[in-house]
């Protein structure tokens, strides 16, 4: 099947079984990395209203350098390619299993879409192609030196457009739980010690929900400028 980005028009090709059956999604085009959305059950004939085109009949002879297929798919690498609307992903980044365990489930709690890396490397090729609503990173996770976590460094360097997007929490034993200051100098959004992991679900809400009443006006006057 094709997919016809509202953007850029470009076509991409994706399998007939990463289409979610008769629900909004949304999807990054891989040439202009804008997200749009794709409603197939818009019409009596989806495939035509939604953008949807059939490989077999339609243009299947024409190679598209944007193609979502083949070897440019790695479905490891873009694990949320495919979304309903309103879906939140994020990307969990500790080295202990039991953290990991813990702080899933409170993240799928709040209704994010949760992806494990198994390595600052996976991490980053996941980043990548796709950008999370929230990041929760170990300082130390894949390093042996917290000021030396190339995860870390890779957000520190993003742009402030893009950066702003992203809700950093910053898992350490050096700083205390809520610690301004330290997370100014981490360029996260919150630090929170690893002692305090039991307590994840609060501090996170917490700390989301100040940042948004941050941001607020802000946001606004960027969507007003066209600029969100």
């Amino acid at each position: 099947m094709e997919i016809t980005c509202t953007h850029c028009q470009k076509k991409i090709q994706i399998p007939d079984e990463k289409v979610p059956e008769n629900k909004p999604f949304s999807l990054r085009c891989p040439g202009c990395k804008n997200r749009f959305s794709v409603d197939p059950a818009a019409s009596a004939d989806p495939a035509a209203d939604a953008g949807f085109e059939d490989a077999e009949t339609g243009g299947a002879d024409e190679a598209d350098e944007f193609a979502v297929s083949g070897d440019d798919y790695d479905a490891s690498e873009k694990p949320f390619d495919f979304l309903e609307e309103e879906g939140r992903t994020a990307m969990l980044l500790e080295n202990d299993a039991g953290i990991v365990s813990q702080a899933q489930k409170v993240l799928e709690v709040m209704d994010y879409h949760v992806t494990v890396p198994e390595d600052v490397r996976d991490a980053l090729r996941k980043m990548k192609y796709h950008q999370f609503d929230l990041i929760l990173l170990n300082e130390i996770f894949d390093s042996s030196s917290p000021d030396a976590n190339g995860v870390l460094i890779y957000l520190q360097r993003m742009t402030m457009d893009t950066r702003r997007q992203i809700f950093v929490a910053l898992l350490t034993e050096r700083y205390d739980t809520m610690d301004r200051m330290a997370a100014f100098l981490k360029s996260v959004n919150v630090v929170i010690h690893v002692k305090d992991i039991s307590q994840l679900d609060r501090i996170l809400a917490r700390a989301i929900n100040e940042n948004e009443l941050f941001y607020a006006v802000f946001k606004e006057s960027a969507k007003k400028l066209g600029q969100y």
